[in-house]
This record gives structure tokens, sequence and C-alpha cells, in this order.
């Protein structure tokens, strides 16, 4: 999803709470969330509730979870990120949303994927590229969050890495990372033991034997 595309989801505030009013309102297709700000910080959080298919919607939507969207809460509308999902550890669906609101002016942290560019030469010989970060946390404006941190990886050969100081960063976006931190490595590839000698001896002990039996036959018979 490009950053300059507008994603909003529509909710409804609440009022009850308590988790028989959570375990009615997800039986009849609501998913409860709060909405909090900067400014929420002497006890303004509010509760909302979204629908399931709503919810269900916006997050099929690539990337939505990294990216600024518009929320309207009863009609109203403001900016925002989603700040945490919660999920049923057992069904994996969605069972709670915080979402955070944030004004143009206002600097917010937030994690965006880290997307390999490229294809390294020591994977074509034979090595294996790893992502050691998926994610990277950082701190930027509003209308400054990019879609993702590309890492290039074509000039990669078997044992060579990508660290944190080493990205090339977006005008405006600062990282919460040691610059010594490793991104992606490729590492060599795997050496299987051979197991062909190990069958060879098993045959050599066992065949003798044999042999011994078949020739006790033969002896019986000449007595």
């Amino acid at each position: 999803m490009n950053q300059k595309e507008t994603v909003t989801i529509v909710m409804e505030k609440r009022s009850d709470t308590g988790k028989e009013h959570m375990k009615k309102l997800r039986k009849s297709g609501w998913v409860p969330g709060v909405y909090y700000a900067r400014e929420s910080s002497g006890g303004n959080t509010e509760l909302v509730k979204i629908k399931e298919a709503e919810v269900k919607r916006v997050m099929r939507i690539p990337g939505v979870h990294h990216h600024l969207l518009q929320i309207s809460i009863d009609g109203e509308v403001r900016r925002g990120i989603i700040k945490e999902i919660q999920r049923n550890p057992v069904r994996e669906e969605i069972v709670h949303i915080d979402f955070y609101g944030v004004k143009a002016d206002q600097k917010i942290t937030l994690t965006v994927p880290v997307i390999m560019k490229g294809e390294a030469p020591g994977v074509k010989a034979g090595g294996v590229l790893e992502a050691v970060t998926k994610e990277l946390e950082i701190e930027c404006l509003p209308d400054f969050i990019p879609e993702s941190i590309e890492v290039d990886v074509s000039g990669l050969e078997i044992g060579d890495s990508v660290h944190v100081r080493e990205l090339k960063i977006p005008e405006g976006v600062s990282l919460f990372k040691n610059i010594d931190e490793v991104i992606v490595v490729v590492t060599p590839p795997e050496i299987m033991e051979e197991v062909a000698p190990a069958a060879a001896e098993e045959e050599e002990i066992t065949e003798p034997e044999v042999v011994k039996k078949s020739e006790k036959k033969e002896e019986g018979a000449e007595k």
C-alpha cells in the first residue's frame, strides 16, 4: 500500500466495559478497541468498537499496520495508526485493537518492514540469504512515514552482511537501532554428511555371517 493512498476505518464509541460485555460485543459481530493520543494522558482515552467485517476489510490491505490511517469515530475523522493488535492465541482472530491518534506536527514511533532489493552473488554460489531483522522501529512526522526500508543485497558474497549504519534512511526518519546491528547476512551452505560409507561397512559385517550359514549346511549334507 502506498502511503499516499488514504485508508479509512470506521468505528463507533462504546461505554460499557468488563469481560462479560466484551464477550457479548464479540458475539454480536463487533471488535472492541481504544483510541488515545499524546494529549489523552489525562484520562481521555476513548472506548470504541469496530464491525468485524470492517476489521477484516482493513486488515486485508498489505502493510496497513505500518501506515497512517483516517480513523472515523461516529463520523468524526482523525488521523492515527494501529498501535497494537491482540489476537486469540488459538483461533488467531483479532479480539482487541489499540489506535493512536497523531497530529501533522507530532512525531510518532512505529515499525516498518525491511525489504531486500537485488540478487546476492553469494546466493548463486550456494549461500543462504538470511534476514536477521525484518522490521525496524522508526520515528518521524506522520507525512514522512516510509512504506519500507530497502536493503540492497546485490553486492553480497558468502559471509557478507549489511549493518544498520549502511542503510539508506529517508530524510526526516530516525532509527531506534544500534548502528552495528546486522540486518541481513549471506551464510555458507550447509554441508551434508555422507552416509554411504557407513552402509558399506554394515554390508561388510553382515555378509560373512550369511556365508558361514551356507557353509554349515553344505558340511551337513556331506556327512
